[in-house]
């Protein structure tokens, strides 16, 4: 696999896309250099098989032909041996069943798996609710992050690099009652035009439907900025799966997802 400079990301996501329509944000993150990562392909010219890094741990891999992808399963190998030596995290999002295939062969006995939702937001601006009274949403801000317990600093530093990139680049909305943060919906990955959407209530606030009001403001605000909302969940979690399509999502795929243990 060779390493590929971002001078070529324009053709990278038209190949990409041709494999994979619904390939998820954190891909764009990494070649629009908003999170820092890697981006490998099987040919510089002519590239069959895409694989990309974050820094964090996650990866993603397109191939649409299984021999094709084959080829560079020593290299996936290899990437997942340097995590587990640097206790480091594996997960990796799969683009479709060639790249299932692969990945079961050539790590199967050492991953687990599991199968998710993908789901986009179509472009027409929501309603927006009344806030509920006594509730206040609120942008996240430095203020909001150090009060959060879902969203703490070590969270953006996980999946962001550092706070001060979020900040600058990143979306949240957070549901206060007085200073403490109910509820919250955050970016946790977003490209030039698409948000990946995380999003938490505290146990105490559950039932009080917080968690859609924090995802109604989010994409309300992410339209606005001329953004795509993107929301992903395991396919068990029906609690999310019931959320987004209350927010207005659309199904795009379904996938699966290896990760180490």
């Amino acid at each position: 696999m060779h390493l590929l400079d971002q001078q070529r990301v324009a053709l990278v996501k038209e190949g990409i896309q041709r494999i994979d329509p619904a390939y998820p944000v954190f891909v764009d993150a990494i070649l629009d250099g908003i999170i820092n990562g890697n981006l490998y392909v099987d040919d510089v010219e002519q590239p069959l098989v895409y694989f990309l890094e974050a820094a964090c741990g996650i990866y993603y891999v397109a191939g649409k032909a299984e021999a094709e992808l084959s080829l560079c399963s020593t290299f996936i190998e290899d990437v997942y041996k340097r995590q587990r030596r640097q206790n480091g995290r594996f997960t990796l999002f799969s683009a479709n069943k060639p790249s299932d295939v692969m990945m079961k062969k050539c790590l199967g006995s050492h991953l687990n798996e599991m199968q998710r939702h993908a789901y986009s937001f179509p472009s027409a601006l929501p309603h927006l609710p009344a806030p509920h009274q006594g509730y206040m949403a609120k942008c996240t801000n430095e203020q909001v992050i150090t009060a959060s317990r879902a969203f703490p600093h070590s969270y953006y530093e996980t999946y962001w690099g550092e706070t001060a990139r979020f900040l600058s680049k990143g979306i949240g909305i957070a549901i206060l009652d007085g200073e403490h943060v109910a509820s919250e919906c955050i970016s946790i990955f977003s490209s030039e035009d698409r948000v990946d959407l995380d999003i938490w209530t505290d146990e105490a606030y559950r039932g009080k439907g917080l968690a859609l009001l924090a995802g109604q403001q989010m994409v309300s605000t992410c339209l606005e900025k001329g953004m795509t909302p993107y929301w992903d969940c395991d396919v068990h979690n029906l609690a999310s799966v019931k959320l987004a399509e209350k927010l207005g999502f659309q199904w795009t795929k379904t996938y699966r997802l290896f990760y180490g243990s």
